[in-house]
C-alpha cells in the first residue's frame, strides 16, 4: 500500500502528549517532509522539536492550541505560514475533565458540555480555522481519536445512550443525571463520531476517519485526575492491565495511529476501534455496537449545535 506519509506536510495537535510524541517519533522514521508540532504552549512544543530534532523531518513548534478556547486557537492557526498547504491533519488533543458536575463552556452564549468542547468542538474549529486558511490539501486525510466509550465498555464505561434529540441536547447544553468524568469522555466520542460522519457527508474530496488505538497507558489522560487516584492508576492500574493485555503502551497505540494516517486502516466516514465488549484488540467498525453512531436525527441534531456555537464551513468544503 501506498506510503500516505513519506514526503507529506503533516499537522498534529497534541504532540507534546504521551501518543502524541510516539507518533511524531514514528512520522520522522517514515520519512514525513514536515510536522506542524500543535500545542498549548509554545514551549511544550519546543521541547519536544529539540527532543526529536533530525535532519530527515523538519519539525515546527507552535503555541496556543487550547481545545477549550476558540480565540486561542483562531490565534494560533494564523502563526502557521499561509503557503504550506497539509496532507494529513491529525487533531488527537484532548482528555477527561475532572470534576464533581457538570463543567461548560459558552459559546456565541450556547452552553456546551466542556468534555464535549474540549475533546470534539475544539477539533473542529482547528480544522475550520485551517479550512478558512486554506491549509487543508483536496485530498487530505483527516484523522479524529475515537474511543471505544463510544459505544460503552461493560464496568468501565457506560454506552452513551440517548431516547431521543431532545435529551441528546439536554446532556450537550445542561447535563443529565450524575456527573461521571469517564462517561462523560464516552460521550464526547460519541458526538465525535456524529461529527466526523457528517464531515465525511459534506467533503468527498477528503477523507474523515475516527480512530481509537484501544486503551493506552502512560499518557496525559489522567493530568488532571486527583494525586492519589491518579498515582494508583498509573503506577499501580495501568501497568497491571498493560501486563495483562488489558492496556497497551504509548508506542504501541502510536504505531496503529500511524497504519491510520498511512491509510492501512479506514476509510471515510468509518469509525475504527477495538472488539465489543473490550478496551484493546483487534480493530473493527465501530457502529453496530451503538445504533445511536448511525441515528440520522442524532447526526443532524450534533451537527447544528456545531454550526450554531462554532460557526460553520461547509461551504468551504463543497467544492
Amino acid at each position: 500500500m501506498e506510503n500516505k506519509i513519506k514526503e507529506s506536510r503533516i499537522f498534529i495537535t497534541g504532540a507534546n502528549g504521551g501518543i502524541g510524541k510516539e507518533v511524531v517519533r514514528m512520522l520522522i522514521q517514515e520519512k514525513a517532509n514536515s510536522v506542524a508540532l500543535a500545542c498549548r504552549t509554545e514551549s511544550k512544543a519546543e521541547k519536544v522539536k529539540i527532543e526529536l530534532e533530525n535532519s530527515n523531518t523538519k519539525l515546527e513548534a507552535y503555541g496556543e492550541f487550547d481545545m477549550s478556547n476558540e480565540g486561542a486557537i483562531k490565534r494560533a492557526v494564523s502563526n502557521l505560514p499561509n503557503d504550506q498547504q497539509f496532507d494529513i491533519v491529525f487533531l488527537q488533543s484532548g482528555g477527561m475533565v475532572v470534576a464533581d458536575d457538570f463543567q461548560f463552556v459558552k459559546s456565541k452564549d450556547i452552553k456546551i458540555e466542556k468534555t464535549i468542547y474540549q475533546n470534539t468542538l475544539g477539533a473542529y474549529i482547528t480544522l475550520k480555522h485551517l479550512f478558512e486558511k486554506n491549509l487543508i490539501k483536496k485530498n487530505a486525510r483527516i484523522v479524529f481519536p475515537g474511543g471505544e466509550g463510544a459505544r460503552g465498555i461493560k464496568g468501565m464505561i457506560k454506552k452513551p445512550e440517548f431516547q431521543s434529540v431532545k435529551e441528546l441536547k439536554k446532556y450537550i447544553h445542561q447535563g443529565l443525571g450524575k456527573y461521571r468524568d469517564i462517561d462523560a469522555l464516552g460521550v464526547s466520542k460519541f458526538v465525535s463520531a456524529l461529527l466526523v460522519h457528517k464531515l465525511a457527508t459534506l467533503d468527498f474530496q477528503r477523507e474523515y476517519i475516527w480512530f481509537s488505538p484501544g486503551l493506552t497507558a502512560q499518557t496525559n489522560g489522567l493530568r488532571d485526575v486527583p494525586s492519589p487516584k491518579r498515582f494508583i492508576m498509573e503506577k499501580i492500574g495501568f501497568p497491571l492491565m498493560t501486563l495483562f493485555g488489558l492496556a497497551q503502551k504509548p508506542n504501541q497505540a502510536a504505531k496503529k495511529y500511524i497504519d491510520c494516517l498511512n491509510g492501512i486502516y479506514g476509510k471515510s466516514g468509518e469509525l475504527i476501534g477495538a472488539p465489543e465488549g473490550k478496551a484493546l484488540g483487534k480493530l473493527v467498525d465501530q457502529k453496530p455496537m451503538n445504533p445511536g453512531l448511525t441515528n440520522y436525527q442524532f447526526i443532524e441534531a450534533f451537527w447544528n449545535i456545531t454550526v450554531k456555537s462554532c460557526g460553520g464551513f461547509s461551504h468551504l468544503i463543497k467544492e
